[in-house]
């Protein structure tokens, strides 16, 4: 139950940064500023996270390098509200990125240690954190509406000080983890499956980041404001809900490339949708694919990295997943995404998704496929 409430309260967190360009907009920054500041800081983070193996290695347990992040969180978090310059706020989020990129690998490394064997029960627990989000992102946008979008880092602040009270709960590592050294590194890399896939999972990604950074701007532009930016991704969570409680069965029951393709046309008419139909009903609706684009992607590809890295390099495994998931996905996609936006509207960004999302999903797929009749020869 530990594991449960912390993921509740940790990815309200999530929420509140949902928000973060609505703020960087308030403050005066355009689309293409707000990409650079979503993005450029995000590179050199990402440089510096065997920084957080070292850390991990010297400790020999995640819990107390989790505390540090959280911490270092925290003291960046109540620093943004102070700021509109351009420079500071791109500094901040180097600092943001910094501390916030490890916790999510980190938290799931924990977790899956203590499910062992049983990783695909991880969907049952990441639940709870979909539900925190779905519970909090509508009420912090119509607070947020009524007050000012600054007060979202306020929000944030308190959150964190809750996750780091209750991190003290969760149960510790059983074993000593090995975390991101350079010869991990070229050892799991020697694995063309994980290597395939985390490409796979760059280019979706990439294109679910530029939602994440992009959408609610795009909800303002077609009329609407924080309120309707929350009960848009209030609808998105509530999705990934089901899709995190169904997806032990999923992975159980159905071939790895059955699932990829269901992903990659959940993406597809997603993005096709936003699109074509930038109306608020159809703009609600699309959001009802979160589902399949986040919620069965992410249990699916923690469960593949998992088995595919093993016991002795499962958190160096998460973290590279988390990095190309969260990290540099998210930096072509503040880059990409920004300037199509700025250039030539959020219609055009989302169709350019669409058709990327097409070619990388077949391209994939028909690997997999040829992989797997592979197999199936070589078992006759």
């Amino acid at each position: 139950m530990a594991f449960k409430l912390y993921n509740f309260i940790f990815y309200i967190t999530m929420a509140a940064f949902g928000y973060f360009n609505i703020y960087f907009q308030d403050a005066g920054l355009d689309s293409f500023q707000i990409g650079l500041v979503n993005a450029i800081p995000r590179i050199f983070a990402l440089l510096l996270m065997p920084f957080w193996g070292f850390l991990t290695d010297y400790f020999h347990e995640n819990k107390k390098v989790l505390y540090i992040t959280l911490t270092g969180t925290f003291l960046t978090v109540i620093l943004f509200p102070q700021t509109t310059s351009f420079k500071i706020l791109m500094l901040l989020m180097f600092f943001y990125t910094l501390f916030q990129n490890p916790i999510v690998p980190l938290s799931d490394s924990l977790l899956l240690d203590y499910l062992g064997d049983n990783s695909n029960f991880y969907g049952k627990f990441r639940l709870w954190g979909s539900a925190g989000y779905m519970l909090s992102v509508s009420v912090m946008g119509y607070f947020l509406e009524a007050t000012s979008s600054a007060n979202l880092f306020y929000v944030y602040a308190v959150v964190l000080i809750l996750s780091m009270i209750l991190l003290k709960f969760l149960p510790k590592s059983e074993r000593e983890i090995e975390v991101l050294n350079p010869g991990d590194f070229i050892k799991i890399f020697k694995k063309k499956r994980l290597l395939y896939f985390l490409f796979f999972v760059f280019i979706l990604q990439t294109s679910m980041n530029a939602n994440y950074s992009y959408f609610p701007l795009y909800i303002i532009a077609n009329g609407g404001g924080e309120f309707l930016v929350g009960v848009a991704l209030t609808i998105s969570s509530a999705s990934e809900i089901l899709a995190f409680f169904f997806s032990d069965k999923i992975i159980k029951n159905n071939k790895f490339s059955k699932i990829i393709v269901v992903i990659s046309i959940g993406f597809i008419i997603r993005w096709l949708l936003l699109s074509l139909f930038p109306y608020t009903p159809m703009i609600l609706f699309s959001q009802l694919l979160h589902s399949i684009t986040f919620g069965l992607f992410f249990a699916v590809g923690v469960d593949y990295v998992n088995k595919i890295s093993g016991e002795k390099f499962r958190a160096t495994g998460q973290n590279i997943y988390a990095g190309v998931f969260m990290g540099l996905s998210a930096i072509s996609g503040s880059l990409i995404g920004g300037k199509i936006y700025q250039l030539a509207g959020g219609e055009s960004m989302y169709f350019f998704w669409s058709i990327l999302s097409a070619a990388a999903g077949i391209i994939y797929s028909l690997y997999l496929f040829k992989k797997e009749k592979e197999l199936k020869l070589d078992a006759d």
